[in-house]
């Protein structure tokens, strides 16, 4: 049963992203997948899985370890500048996924302190935002032809990206401890097959432009984190969860506003 749940959640995280992207522009693609619906997932069967308590503790080193997201976006917008061409993917894939990997190996050695993981992860998105304004605004364009514009196989591409995903994290965190199992369910299960779809689909520049959104989203998922660690151990784990995705759209919808103002007032 909870088998079923992870693929179906997962698959219609992916599609609703990739609709987003595909209709909405890079701006509002790159801060919509800061939503915590990858990490809500995980951490939610996480805690159906192991108990509340576990995925209390884990949340703790989520916040810190969506650094490591950060860094996953930021090598791979590094690396296809340097190697546009889709048949360097290969290449992206292994420097981006190092670079999780390696960051979250070193962000496990921070403390068991909410405050310190909330301090590393907000100077992550200050100096990743200010490192991604650099990359230029991009419009939607048409996608390229091939096989990827198939409806069948770009479904199935999502599922089995995003499901094996969600899979393993949530299937390793019954060998790891809070903390590992923390800093594995801040990889962006929802962002890192989206990127893969729009690199290949709509070319280095389109996914260049949401990339550079990305931070702005992560506030939202940074909220979430932060209201589950409080909210597991007092309201169980589909309450929390409940909780923490309000939270997390009510700072969306408090950045969209403010962004609409400043840029009225520009």
């Amino acid at each position: 049963m909870l088998l079923t749940a992870k693929i179906l959640v997962t698959f219609s995280t992916v599609l609703l992203l990739s609709w987003i992207a595909s209709r909405s522009g890079p701006k509002l693609a790159g801060l919509m997948s800061g939503f915590p619906l990858g990490s809500a997932i995980s951490l939610y069967f996480i805690g159906m899985e192991q108990g509340a308590d576990f995925a209390a503790i884990a949340s703790i080193h989520s916040l810190g370890g969506l650094t490591s997201s950060l860094c996953l976006a930021g090598a791979y917008w590094w690396t296809m500048t340097r190697f546009p061409s889709v048949k360097y993917l290969p290449l992206v894939l292994v420097v981006s996924l190092g670079a999780f990997i390696v960051s979250a190996w070193v962000l496990q050695f921070l403390p068991s302190e909410r405050e310190v993981n909330l301090a590393a992860v907000v100077a992550a998105i200050i100096l990743f935002r200010l490192w991604f304004k650099q990359i230029p605004a991009a419009s939607i364009v048409k996608p390229r032809q091939g096989v990827w514009l198939k409806p069948w196989f770009t479904l199935l591409f999502r599922a089995a990206v995003a499901t094996a995903a969600v899979l393993l994290v949530t299937g390793l965190a019954s060998l790891l401890s809070p903390t590992q199992a923390g800093l594995l369910a801040a990889f962006p299960i929802s962002f890192f097959p989206l990127m893969l779809i729009l690199h290949i689909s709509f070319g280095a520049p389109m996914l260049a432009s949401t990339i550079r959104h990305y931070p702005d989203g992560m506030g939202a998922l940074v909220i979430y984190v932060l209201t589950i660690g409080y909210t597991y151990s007092t309201v169980g784990v589909a309450l929390g969860t409940t909780i923490g995705l309000l939270c997390s759209i009510l700072y969306l919808a408090t950045y969209a506003l403010f962004s609409r103002r400043l840029q009225r007032k520009g």
